[in-house]
């Protein structure tokens, strides 16, 4: 028996895949998970803050000494949380992306801009609509601006980054990485609503 012969536009075709490429679904998968906890993590920072900022930028519970102002109910349970599961979703979603494609990493570096520029508003919205008996608000407009300072010029970088991304993929990890963003976002603003 003669083994069959493969059309020349076939074989060219199949010459072009790469032997040991692995399928990047358990990528998307691994990188859905991450992106959304990261994204997660900044939602419940960024409502823990304003928790805390609501009764003036300071709170502190336990402890021996005398405390003069509590932290209000749903400010501690965001930011403990939201920071560790932040910091633990940025590693998965390190592994997902380097799974997905190459270049995907890239794109978990706007979670800097997310992060400052969030905590930035929250500064400078607090600065402009002071709790009541507020002095001044000259640090929160400091912070504010810092921490725009610090956000906003990485957006430039954003053609750069899905420009790194391989061609054939870059659509479907655009999606999954911004799908996972909302859901992140989503579970956020829910959780955020249910500790008040």
């Amino acid at each position: 028996m003669s083994e069959p012969s493969v059309p020349p536009e076939l074989s060219e075709r199949f010459s072009q895949i790469p032997k040991n490429e692995s399928s990047p679904v358990v990528g998307y998968v691994v990188m859905f998970i991450g992106v959304a906890m990261v994204a997660y993590g900044i939602t419940a920072l960024w409502f823990g803050m304003r928790e805390v900022m609501d009764v003036g930028g300071y709170c502190a519970e336990g402890g021996p000494y005398v405390i003069q102002q509590h932290c209000p109910d749903g400010a501690e349970t965001l930011m403990l949380t939201g920071i560790p599961i932040g910091i633990i979703g940025l590693f998965v979603a390190m592994f997902g992306c380097a799974r997905s494609s190459p270049g995907a990493v890239a794109l978990l570096l706007l979670g800097w801009p997310a992060l400052f520029i969030s905590l930035g508003y929250n500064f400078i919205d607090y600065a402009i609509n002071p709790p009541e008996n507020m002095g001044s608000t000259a640090g929160w407009w400091v912070c504010g601006i810092v921490f725009a300072l610090m956000g906003l010029p990485a957006l430039a970088g954003i053609p750069w980054l899905v420009k790194a991304i391989r061609p054939d993929r870059r659509n479907a990890i655009l999606a999954v990485f911004l799908l996972a963003i909302a859901v992140g976002i989503v579970i956020g603003i829910q959780i955020a609503n249910s500790v008040d």
